[in-house]
Parts: structure tokens; C-alpha cells; sequence
């Protein structure tokens, strides 16, 4: 199979991929600049990006103020030709404002997912910048379009398809996710065409889930997937922004170490069995203040644990307290390699 190009609107890529802006930290400016560069969609997630001391007393500023500067770092390590975007999570608390940051910072895409992104458009006002929400499924999807049509005058540029066996946070209940076969690819490709034709909106469908190779891409693509998004497979990479240290424990993990929990955003997530997870598996609730409220759905008062705390133990490479998000595919993470290792296995039967 010849693999296409990816064509979001006005933007193109060589390979038919989008690099997954997984916080906190490790889809950062540096992960995003290599994927545009081996040939990729970049993507940087906006979450928990800035200074831990200076936002405790200004999380809004000090959040958009270090997003401003990794979307220029990227500009400054590949150019302006892009296609280079933003995730930011619906159940962020400052969600609005980073969107707005984001879209006066010149990203040419937003990626939105985590809750349903019915608001998004008025966040972006008249920029033409590509909108791209995340969906389990054709009633969501359905929910989006009717309300940016009715509100806003507006389409998606693209959909991105997320399947049952996804990492991280997952829009599906937990009785979905035992049964993953009834929610798969495949059968969510045909319920989101189905709505795609209703409304008569003609936009690339990216499928995420489990691709970690160009056999992968080549299954999903044969679905009729315009291109797909990728995780997992890259949390590894040499430009992933974690310590050596949690990025071994990727490595290390096997399948069997994969379990859904619930998150503080009030969705299934899907992690590895770490020290932190068992401990909230067990019933224990971590110790912990909240100096910033970054999610409009978290109970500091009710929640096991903070996510943006072990988030940042996992950045820091603190094995004992970190939040290890992962698909079900982690097996397919061997070794620590540069990025562009991944591309090269892409390389035969490029088409264009």
C-alpha cells in the first residue's frame, strides 16, 4: 500500500499522521518540532506546561505564557511551514484562555477532546484556524457539528476517531471497555460516516488507537481512515519531553500491567499499574493541596488523588508517585530511539 499525504484544510503532511499532544509535558515543543520535521501533523499539549512555583499564584498567565513560548520554539526549530497545532482539554479550567493564546500565538489547528468541544468556535472568534474535536463516536460527533453550525456558522477540518483502546483518557463507559470489540475502529468509522454524510461535511476522519507501526496505519487505513493519530508509540521517543526514568517504565511494562481507573476528570483512564495506581486501586486517597484548579470537574475535597501532581512526578521521573497514561498496545514501546526512527519504517511507497 502506498501511504497518502495527510490534507487538513489548508495544511498538508507527508505521512498520514498526527503526532498526539499527550501531557503533561511530553508532547512538548521539542516532541512536536520532530514530528513536523520527519513529516507529521506537531501537536503540543497545552496542559501543565508551566512553572510549578509562579503558577500557583497565576495558573492562567504563567499557563499561557510558556505555551506562547514552546509554540515559538517549534517555529524557531522547523519554520513556519507548519502544520503545527495545539491540544487543549475541554475540562481544562482555563480552557477558553488557552485557546484564545493558542490561536493569537499563529497555530494553524486546534485539537479538542476530554468533554465535548460544543464552545470551541467562540473561543477562536474569526480566525480561520483548523478546528478538529475528538470523538468516541457518531452521537458525539453529531452533538459538535449541530451546535457549531446553529451557533457559529462553522465545520470541523478534520475528526479525530478515538477507539476503545486508546490511552489515556477515554470517552467510553466502563461496560464499553470491557466489551472493546462492540465499539471498535471499524464500527465507529462507519457511525461517524454516516453523520459525516448527513450533514454533508467532507473532512479526513483520523483514527487513534493501538498504531505503532506502518502495519498498523495500513490496517486503519484500509477501515477508510484518512490518517491517524499516534501516542503511545512515541511517549518513548528521544524528543519526548519525561525523564529517561519514566520512560523506562513504558519500556519495562507489559500488558498485563494496563488497567482503567477513574480519573479526576471524571472519565476512565488508562494507565499502567504503578506504585501510585495500586495505591488508589487499594482505596487510598494521596495527600494533597491544590494551589491551581486546572480542571472545572475536579473535587480537590473528593478525588483520590491530583493528576496534575502525578503528572509531574512523571515528568520528573518519579516512578513511585507518577501517572503512567498508556494504550493498550504498550508493548510495542521497546527502547528510547529519536522519532525519526519511526518515520524511516515509513518511507517505502510514500505516494506524492
Amino acid at each position: 500500500m502506498h501511504l497518502p499525504r495527510l490534507k487538513i484544510g489548508k495544511h498538508e503532511s507527508r505521512f498520514p499522521v498526527i503526532q498526539a499532544g499527550m501531557g503533561v509535558r511530553i508532547g512538548n515543543s521539542g516532541l512536536a518540532a520532530a514530528a513536523i520535521k520527519h513529516g507529521a501533523f506537531g501537536v503540543i499539549a497545552s496542559v501543565g506546561l508551566g512553572d510549578i512555583e509562579k503558577s500557583k499564584t497565576d495558573y492562567v498567565a504563567e499557563s499561557n505564557r510558556v505555551l506562547v513560548e514552546e509554540i515559538d520554539r517549534v517555529r524557531e526549530l522547523v519554520g513556519d511551514e507548519g502544520p503545527l497545532g495545539v491540544n487543549v482539554m475541554v475540562a481544562l479550567s482555563n480552557y477558553a484562555e488557552t485557546v484564545r493564546a493558542a490561536v493569537d500565538a499563529g497555530v494553524d489547528f486546534i485539537i479538542s477532546g476530554a468533554g465535548l468541544p460544543t464552545r470551541l468556535p467562540e473561543y477562536v472568534g474569526d480566525s480561520d484556524i483548523g478546528l478538529i474535536p475528538v470523538i468516541s463516536g457518531g452521537r458525539a460527533l453529531e452533538v459538535v457539528i449541530k451546535a457549531w453550525r446553529r451557533k457559529y456558522g462553522r465545520a470541523p477540518a478534520a475528526v479525530i476517531v478515538e477507539g476503545p483502546r486508546c490511552g489515556g483518557h477515554l470517552g467510553f463507559s466502563l461496560e464499553e471497555l470491557d466489551r472493546a470489540e462492540t465499539r471498535s475502529l471499524a464500527i465507529l468509522f462507519a457511525e461517524v460516516a454516516a453523520v459525516l454524510n448527513k450533514y454533508d461535511c467532507d473532512i479526513p476522519m483520523i483514527a487513534a488507537g493501538e498504531v505503532a507501526s506502518r502495519a498498523d496505519l495500513e490496517r486503519v487505513l484500509a477501515i477508510g481512515y484518512s490518517g491517524v493519530q499516534i501516542g503511545t508509540r512515541f511517549i518513548v521517543a528521544e524528543e519526548a519531553g519525561i525523564d529517561e526514568k519514566s520512560k523506562q517504565v513504558f519500556i519495562d511494562a507489559k500488558g498485563s500491567d494496563v488497567v482503567v481507573i477513574k480519573s479526576p476528570v471524571g472519565l476512565p483512564v488508562r494507565v499502567l499499574k504503578t506504585p501510585l495506581v495500586e495505591r488508589v486501586l487499594d482505596g487510598g486517597r494521596e495527600k494533597f493541596s491544590c494551589p491551581y484548579r486546572c480542571l472545572r470537574s475536579c473535587n480537590p475535597a473528593k478525588v483520590p488523588f491530583c493528576i496534575a501532581k502525578a503528572l509531574l512526578a512523571t515528568w520528573r521521573g518519579d516512578v513511585e508517585n507518577g501517572l503512567y497514561m498508556t494504550g493498550c498496545n504498550i508493548e510495542s514501546v521497546k527502547s528510547i530511539e529519536p522519532l525519526g526512527k519511526f518515520f524511516e519504517s515509513l518511507e517505502e511507497g510514500v505516494s506524492g
